[in-house]
């Protein structure tokens, strides 16, 4: 039990220099303490089971190329939208930002949300058919 405590004082002494950085960049954080946690996964399972097998780092190609599919993805629907639909395309690039602000609280809330949980739905789902 002592190690564990070493363990986590030793992770939350490594933190301490990014503090300010990731008050600034919140989004990061759940990167970092995702690598930490990774790196550290070792000593945790070996402590647990002896005998555990490890990941190597090339889980997270598949997550990389997730990203990349996404934003080619991207890339491939604004053009669609371009030139099958040209004027959402304009809609978009100059009208949305004031639309948005003149839109209730809650409204922003729930287009937000529903923004987030699709980009994490398609990294999700790409993710899993590479």
């Amino acid at each position: 039990m002592k190690t564990i405590t070493e363990w986590i004082k030793k992770t939350l002494n490594k933190l301490n220099p990014l503090c300010g950085y990731f008050v600034i960049w919140r989004e990061l954080s759940s990167l970092a303490v995702g690598l930490i946690l990774w790196i550290h996964s070792a000593v945790f399972l070996r402590w647990i089971d002896p005998t555990a097998g490890m990941y190597d780092a090339g889980v997270f190609q598949v997550y990389l190329f997730a990203i990349i599919g996404i934003f080619i993805l991207h890339g491939i629907v604004r053009i669609l939208m371009k030139l099958i639909w040209p004027t959402s395309e304009q809609y978009l690039d100059q009208y949305f930002r004031e639309d948005f602000k003149t839109i209730t609280p809650w409204q922003k809330l729930k287009l937000s949300t529903s923004i987030f949980f699709a980009f994490l739905f398609a990294v999700a789902f790409l993710a899993r058919t590479l």
